[in-house]
């Protein structure tokens, strides 16, 4: 009877027998769990939980690898003692030696360690040593849904050796069926994502009517922007557009802009929020500000792809209000306007935030929300940008 069992460090199972009917009915029950994670029904960890117990004794996992900043963007597993889970997170990720494989070959492509890269060739490391042996799992299969330096998707199941001869042709056969559901899986996650970050510039930029703003990402790619942004970046004096990246005209805040945009896409804190520039002896300031990750927003789709880091841009002219202070007198009059709902509104016309014109008048942002509340009362708006819009027309006039 011994011979009919495997032992690892997880227990004692009977050897399965992987015909086709089997095989077809755990490609069946993945590819079930996978369509149900993408549509929001079911948590991603269903799906390396399902695969894991078709095949007793194996550790499996769902990632989505940023190569590029070595961190795991995200981790879906199943039987992966916590301990071991933790510092791969933390330490070994990096390290994998099969990560750079997984760069290379193509969105779609099923791998068997044994056949395409044994352990054994990296048996010298510390990830072999200290993470993959101690857990005796040097035997794998995996898939690859997507790839690029900032997220290798890959979905890899790992097991003793002694289980390589039943367990390598059968697993990647089940891999092949379900290729096609993971990789509707990924289109469906690009376009959701897509959506909702074009949505967040898009509703980023409403309250920055009265100046130039625009939404990068971390690798400074536009990707939103308001007329007085594409203006400047028609003009070019101020910001240069190329390729679709952007970058400042004047080389030595430019290299400032890029250092604080690197930082805030990797979530650390920015050393300078604002940033002096000179073109053509007028007077500018940048502003940066990190727009909300939505890292709360787990489950669905948007958990294996999670919302990019995004940065608001904003421009102002300093010059502007010398060459033309404008007035805000008449516009008080006519809605009846108290004094310090009018320098809150000076605040607002100048390209200030709420936040920011709170902090300016020394008020919580409490008392700010109330006072625009007030004013869109009185002017019967609705929306700061609509207030902004307002007010810009007003100090032209």
């Amino acid at each position: 009877m011994g011979q009919d069992r495997l032992t690892d460090r997880v227990g004692r199972w009977p050897a399965p027998v992987f015909d086709e009917k089997r095989v077809a009915t755990i490609g069946s029950a993945v590819a079930e769990a996978i369509d149900a994670a993408a549509l929001g029904s079911a948590a991603w960890d269903e799906v390396p939980r399902v695969l894991g117990e078709a095949f007793p004794g194996s550790l499996c996992s769902l990632l989505n690898h940023n190569v590029a900043e070595n961190k795991l963007n995200f981790q879906a597993v199943h039987n992966i003692d916590p301990e071991f889970l933790k510092s791969y997170a933390e330490h070994y990720a990096p390290l994998n030696p099969w990560i750079s494989l997984w760069q290379t070959v193509e969105s779609g492509t099923v791998l068997i360690a044994e056949r395409d890269c044994p352990a054994r060739l990296f048996a010298d490391t510390e990830f072999y040593n200290d993470w993959l042996r101690p857990q005796n799992i040097e035997a794998a299969v995996g898939i690859k849904v997507e790839g690029s330096l900032r997220e290798v998707i890959h979905l890899p199941m790992h097991y003793p050796l002694s289980k390589a001869g039943t367990y390598d042709r059968a697993a990647a056969e089940v891999f092949a069926r379900i290729r096609g559901h993971l990789r509707r899986a990924v289109d469906l996650g690009h376009l959701l994502r897509k959506r909702t970050e074009d949505a967040m510039a898009g509703a980023a930029l409403v309250e920055r009517a009265c100046c130039a703003a625009f939404v990068i990402d971390g690798d400074g790619q536009l990707r939103e922007a308001n007329q007085r942004a594409v203006d400047l970046f028609s003009e070019g004096s101020v910001t240069v557009l190329r390729h679709g990246g952007v970058s400042l005209a004047d080389t030595r805040a430019d290299k400032l802009f890029r250092n604080e945009i690197s930082a805030l896409s990797k979530g650390l804190p920015a050393t300078l929020s604002r940033i002096p520039l000179c073109t053509d002896h007028r007077n500018w300031q940048v502003s940066l500000a990190p727009l909300p990750t939505m890292s709360g927003a787990a489950g669905g789709i948007l958990s294996l792809f999670p919302i990019r880091p995004m940065v608001l841009v904003s421009i102002r002219d300093l010059d502007a209000r010398v060459r033309d202070p404008g007035d805000l007198s008449a516009f008080a009059l006519q809605y009846r306007l108290t004094r310090a709902e009018i320098a809150f509104c000076e605040r607002l016309a100048d390209g200030h935030s709420l936040a920011e014109a709170a902090d300016m008048l020394g008020i919580k942002v409490e008392t700010a929300r109330d006072r625009v509340k007030s004013i869109f009362h009185k002017t019967g708006t609705h929306r700061q940008g609509q207030l902004v819009a307002m007010l810009g027309v007003c100090m032209q006039g």
